[in-house]
Formats: structure tokens, C-alpha cells, sequence
């Protein structure tokens, strides 16, 4: 089982990017149009960008001459701010390898816990229906 990437595409443009190691199926609701992007130079699709089938193989690019759309650029600066900086918390507190060692207090286990459901939540903000327009971030722990 490995991680895919999927590109979803409506009205010729991409409005939603989302990795599973499910089928895409299982992720959202049937009559969608999602393409897998997984380890091919399309891989480097951004919101925004058109979507080209031809004769059954898709190309997508960003318009000229900018090459990230404005809407993945503010997606990726606040997943920065939201998700990556907590992550970093996290990890250079070693709160993990307490927990795995069996030194962690009850307060600690519970933080980790809480820490993971957040990343969950926050992996899922792409299933949100207004999505990527409006999102309702999940709350940190």
C-alpha cells in the first residue's frame, strides 16, 4: 500500500489536491473528477491550475507566466503557520519518545493524543465543502 496524490478537477481547473493510500472513492463522494497524480511531473499540480485531458492523458500547467497559483501559495503558508511549527514543538520535545519509553506523565499521553486527532483533523480540511475557499481550521490542543 503506498501514498497517492490526486488532483480533482471542475469546470477545467484544479480545486482540491488531497494524498490517500486509499482509493479516492472511499475519500469522496462518487461523480467526481479526480486524477492521480502520484509520482509523475503532473505531481507538481497547484491549486488553480488548468486541467488539459488529451485523448485520455491530463496535462495541467498555471497559465503564464507565474508558476504557482496565489490561492496554493496561501494554502502552503498556512499550513506552515498552522500544522509544521506545532509539528516541530512536538518533535523537539520528545514528547513521542516519552510516551514510547513509558516515561510520559498522564497530562503528556493525553497532549499526544490530542496532538494526533489535530493532525487528523487537519489532514481532513480538504473533505470540507467549501473547501479551499472557506475551511474551518481544526483548534490546536
Amino acid at each position: 500500500m503506498s501514498l497517492k496524490k490526486y488532483a480533482r478537477v471542475v469546470e477545467g481547473k484544479v480545486d482540491n489536491i488531497f494524498e490517500t493510500v486509499n482509493p479516492i472513492t472511499e475519500e469522496f463522494p462518487a461523480g467526481q473528477l479526480w486524477v492521480d497524480i502520484t509520482g509523475t511531473v503532473n505531481s507538481q499540480v497547484d491549486y488553480g491550475y488548468n486541467a488539459v485531458n488529451t485523448d485520455g492523458v491530463w496535462s495541467f500547467n498555471s497559465g503564464f507566466p507565474w508558476p504557482q497559483s496565489v490561492l496554493g501559495e496561501q494554502m502552503r503558508n498556512e499550513k506552515v503557520r498552522r500544522l509544521d511549527n506545532v509539528m516541530a514543538s512536538v518533535a523537539s520535545s520528545g514528547l513521542q519518545f516519552k510516551v514510547d519509553l513509558g516515561v510520559a506523565t498522564a497530562a503528556e499521553q493525553a497532549y499526544l493524543t490530542a496532538f494526533k486527532e489535530y493532525c487528523v483533523a487537519f489532514g481532513q480540511v480538504n473533505k470540507q465543502p467549501g473547501f479551499p475557499v472557506t475551511i474551518a481550521w481544526p483548534q490546536l490542543p
